[in-house]
């Protein structure tokens, strides 16, 4: 295939995803968008606005908001992640093995990462750290594949700083740098000064942002949203150690099934290290593959869809590389196995999915339906935690409820009507889960104390408890607050009961003139 092809068809494959544009955020989006609201407003992540990702996520969608700060911003960064992946792995795959290999993992990876193929066409898993995480992992292997050349202790450090740039973005992810190690092994270039530009590569993004939060006080805020809430977050779903290494060993054929970028990776996987001995190289990918899992398997067993989205460089590279290393001579059989791959591919990927989520999102987006039907096909609020329905209704009801100098509380998982809304919350504790959880609960500053001491000073203009949120794993937001005494007490003493949107509890200051 020429390069001029290859590029054709890839633009195709990244046109497909243009109708995405007009998506919403989706529930995990509206926490990184306010923290990263707050930041551009002066505030800083954990002290100001209390959420367990570490800080690299919020700066993200504080320069993506800072660029516009529209819902489209995040399909957009996703679409602009995938295209900058796909060149990575083109150059890797080319680089490590041949340029058709580079070819085809780069198509298969825009083809089969759509997030189109996921439940409300991908909205969940759409600019999430992982998609951050996928393509500077993806960039940290380009340059230790480069660094064979000239300029190696250059690219030695620059590949080490985007290995700690993924784990800014999730600290599950220094097991890639492992994995980078791995690949030094494997080319016999272990040396103290390459371990050393490596080390010195990866601390730089921790070193400064641990500086710009240790100025403004904000580092014991940082370890207990970022560590210990972590510990305990991914704790809840294993039994112990032999649990979680179940489940690192099973995971990835449960997901095989439903993703057959994963059922292709994982085959190539099993021919890479059946052909080691020729194809040594292969290793590194494999290694790259195994780390993904591993970083995982750390976030829990819960196999939420944006875990899976940071293994897709090298499950590429892997079903790509292993299908040159099957290729035959003989027509007949590469004819047979070209169908044998397809049927799989149609029978576990379902293209009739993607297809409907993006002709709905361009019917919406050549004004063949209205914003409300668009945005009710994103969730349900009477079922789920997440209705970018409500969401928008939510804020849009905050303000025309509140000043732009008025602090507003939504306790839920509907942090997305912050961002519509224009409003700043009444607590750093803007979203529900670590209340509900009993994080650090008596410790000052945190639990329904620390709320309530929150909520007290600030004052909002309007409250509004998300109905259906957490239940089964934790109760839902306004159930929990209204059997908390405190809370409920300090909520029916200075606010009167509203009708609002559909889905939340609604409270407005006694007083207060609407």
């Amino acid at each position: 295939m020429t390069n001029r092809l290859c590029l054709a068809l890839a633009c195709v494959l990244l046109a497909v995803r243009l109708p995405s544009l007009v998506q919403p955020m989706g529930a995990d989006q509206g926490l990184y968008a306010y923290a990263g609201d707050r930041i551009r407003a002066g505030d800083l992540p954990y002290r100001d606005a209390w959420d367990q990702k570490p800080p690299a996520i919020h700066l993200a969608y504080a320069a993506m908001r800072g660029v516009w700060s529209h819902d489209s911003a995040v399909p957009a960064a996703d679409l602009l992640l995938a295209a900058l992946a796909a060149a990575l792995v083109y150059d890797v795959g080319a680089r490590l093995a041949t340029r058709g290999v580079g070819q085809a993992a780069a198509l298969l990876f825009l083809l089969l990462s759509n997030p189109a193929f996921a439940r409300l066409g991908g909205v969940a898993v759409r600019a999430q750290c992982e998609t951050f995480i996928a393509a500077a992992v993806s960039g940290a292997f380009l340059l230790l594949v480069r660094a064979r050349g000239d300029g190696a202790a250059a690219k030695m450090l620059g590949a080490g700083c985007l290995f700690g740039l993924a784990f800014a973005f999730k600290y599950n992810a220094a097991v890639y740098l492992l994995a980078g190690v791995f690949a030094l092994i494997v080319w016999k270039r272990v040396t103290p000064a390459a371990l050393g530009m490596l080390a010195l590569g990866f601390a730089m993004p921790s070193a400064a942002l641990l500086a710009w939060l240790g100025i403004g006080g904000a580092l014991s805020d940082l370890y207990e949203a970022t560590i210990a809430y972590n510990l305990k977050y991914s704790g809840e779903t294993y039994d112990g150690p032999l649990h979680m290494a179940t489940f690192l060993l099973t995971f990835p054929v449960r997901h095989a099934r439903i993703d057959s970028l994963w059922l292709l990776g994982g085959g190539g996987c099993a021919v890479l290290l059946f052909v080691w001995s020729r194809a040594r190289e292969g290793l590194i990918v494999v290694a790259w593959v195994a780390a993904a899992c591993l970083t995982i398997a750390i976030n829990g067993s819960r196999e939420l869809p944006q875990y899976f989205v940071q293994a897709g460089p090298p499950l590429a590279i892997a079903g790509a590389w292993a299908g040159a290393i099957l290729w035959n001579r003989r027509r007949i059989v590469n004819a047979a196995a070209a169908v044998v791959v397809t049927i799989a591919v149609w029978r576990v990927n379902d293209f009739r999915t993607l297809a409907a989520h993006t002709r709905h999102d361009a019917r919406y987006a050549l004004g063949e339906i209205d914003r409300t039907q668009h945005l009710d096909r994103y969730g349900d609020r009477a079922t789920r935690k997440y209705s970018a329905l409500a969401i928008a209704e939510l804020g849009e009801f905050m303000r025309g409820a509140s000043t732009p100098y008025d602090t507003v509380y939504v306790f839920g998982f509907s942090c997305g009507a912050y961002a519509h809304a224009g409003r700043t919350s009444a607590s750093r504790f803007f979203w529900s889960r670590p209340i509900i959880a009993g994080f650090n609960e008596g410790r000052p500053g945190y639990g329904v104390s620390g709320l309530l001491a929150d909520l007290t000073r600030n004052a909002p203009a309007v409250v509004a408890l998300q109905e259906r949120d957490w239940f089964p794993d934790v109760d839902n937001s306004a159930h929990f607050f209204m059997n908390t005494p405190p809370l409920a007490g300090w909520l029916q003493n200075g606010y009167d009961r509203v009708d609002g949107p559909e889905g939340f509890d609604v409270w407005m200051k006694r007083g207060s003139a609407r």
